[in-house]
């Protein structure tokens, strides 16, 4: 493991980090051109987004002895991600992806079979310094990479729920991973079971079998007793769900530049505002914020706001 750094960690977030490369003009990714380096990794980019808006935030990966496992080290402790639970492994190697932009859509590929994070198994956990948290965090990416990370998120999240700790999970379906079948069995088991604060889309609402209205399907998932519901609707805004309602609220209008990452600036900014106690108007709102702070600039690392941005971008609009 990497040297320890003895910080109390509020969340700690579950998953695979990933090297990005995105082109650098628009065509498509079979084209010749050149690309520009950047970081991703859904569960990554909810620890680092909210570290940057004042939350103290923990990563459980393992990354491979590489550049790309190098430089995902420093992006970390630069911006204050606690590491004391990235494990460096020796035989494989650290995740990559490739984004382009044409005609108003992104295209993905992802090499990240044999990775060094899909290796991370239920004994790994046993080893790792999990104090005095209060979120436990990951996607259905994190448990659609590998049979060991399948039951890496069960055994973590089994270990959470005896601690009484809060389990945020976003669905997150990727359909290189894995299956809708499969998907829709572990997703209904997680929240049916464990995930207090849930996040979904439109597609992940199809795969659930739920209604194509959002508030409505909202309501199905809290009939599980949830604390949160979350449905995101990209430009559209989002809703949210829990006990005391279901509300819903536009996006707030800002100049797109890139979406990529916005989802994970969402999540994250969730997470603050259940820490904080926020109203349950006040953490959609901050969350919206946040997503479009993101939005404005390019890089789902890079266009992470801090928590001034996303506090001016309220205000403006207040």
């Amino acid at each position: 493991m990497t040297e320890v750094s003895f910080v109390n960690c509020e969340v700690y977030s579950f998953g695979e980090p990933l090297a990005g490369f995105y082109a650098t003009n628009e065509r498509s990714l079979a084209a010749i051109g050149d690309f520009h380096m950047t970081w991703g990794g859904d569960t990554s980019n909810v620890a680092l987004a909210l570290k940057k808006l004042g939350h103290q935030s923990g990563y459980i990966t393992k990354v491979g002895n590489d550049f790309v496992g190098e430089g995902l080290l420093e992006l970390w402790k630069t911006t204050g991600v606690d590491i004391r639970n990235v494990i460096v492994d020796h035989n494989y190697g650290t995740g990559m992806y490739f984004v382009s932009f044409k005609n108003g859509k992104h295209e993905f590929d992802y090499k990240r079979k044999n990775s060094a994070a899909s290796t991370l198994k239920p004994s790994d956990i046993d080893e790792l310094h999990l104090d005095n948290f209060k979120i436990l965090h990951l996607s259905g990416i994190t448990q659609a990479i590998s049979k060991n990370c399948m039951e890496a998120g069960f055994y973590l999240m089994e270990s959470a729920r005896k601690q009484n700790k809060m389990i945020s999970y976003d669905l997150n379906y990727r359909g290189k991973l894995w299956n809708p079948d499969t998907a829709k069995c572990v997703y209904e088991y997680v929240i049916k079971e464990y995930a207090d604060i849930v996040s979904f889309n439109e597609e992940e609402a199809d795969i659930l079998g739920l209604s194509s209205n959002p508030k409505e399907a909202v309501k199905e998932i809290l009939k599980y007793k949830p604390s949160l519901v979350v449905f995101r609707k990209g430009e559209e805004g989002a809703v949210l769900g829990a006990e005391k309602g279901v509300i819903e609220m536009k996006a707030y209008n800002v100049e797109i530049a890139d979406t990529v990452g916005a989802g994970d600036t969402f999540t994250a900014a969730i997470l603050a505002g259940t820490i904080e106690g926020m109203q349950f108007e006040e953490i959609l709102k901050f969350a919206l914020a946040a997503a479009a702070c993101t939005c404005s600039k390019t890089g789902s690392v890079e266009g992470q706001p801090y928590r001034n941005e996303v506090e001016e971008l309220l205000k403006r609009e207040s």
